[in-house]
């Protein structure tokens, strides 16, 4: 497949393509100049969103730039988690992760990694036997039909979560969100 980017770099134990590769597959490979800015004003809102990255592009043969296209969010995580960061860190993460995205969503291009981890969120250590006991053992109770596991565990702690990948944090808070609730109803 002649559109798949190289890896070329390894942190925090994950390989990926950084982002100067990206530019330097889409400038040399297919011969097309990119520019990239941030726009803030009329686009969806995200939550710790800070503006969404777009990209246009100047083909050789072609008399003008591009529109702006590929818009990806800029979202910055918390810095919770295995390290510390400051939010600048967290935020020229977050923003390099979405100029890469932008520039491979635009041309149609693959890497495989899995890098999401740098630019903030941290998925934590995935819920252990004894919290997915107690937590389907709630979904049961509040009778949550099979497949809408997740968006009732997101609602419930007001969060998008997956279910297949809860992490022991997010069950933690739902398991306890459950009981407080409980508690509120037998007291009244």
């Amino acid at each position: 497949m002649g559109n798949v980017i190289a890896k070329n770099r390894k942190a925090y134990g994950y390989d990926y393509a950084d982002l100067g590769s990206v530019v330097n597959y889409v400038t040399e490979t297919l011969k097309v100049k990119v520019q990239q800015s941030i726009q803030y004003d009329n686009l969806p809102q995200y939550p710790n969103g800070y503006g969404f990255v777009v990209t246009r592009y100047w083909k050789d043969d072609s008399k003008s730039w591009s529109v702006f296209e590929a818009p990806v969010p800029i979202i910055v995580g918390d810095s919770a988690g295995k390290r510390e960061q400051p939010f600048m860190q967290r935020y020229g993460s977050a923003e390099t992760y979405a100029r890469r995205y932008s520039l491979l969503t635009l041309f149609c291009l693959a890497t495989s990694d899995d890098d999401g981890q740098l630019a903030g969120y941290q998925r934590g250590n995935p819920m252990n036997e004894e919290l997915r006991k107690q937590v389907a053992a709630l979904l049961a109770q509040g009778n949550v039909p099979a497949g809408r596991e997740s968006e009732a565990i997101g609602n419930r702690i007001k969060m998008p979560v997956n279910y297949a990948r809860l992490t022991d944090w997010q069950a933690q808070l739902f398991i306890n969100s459950f009981k407080k609730n409980e508690e509120v109803k037998e007291a009244a």
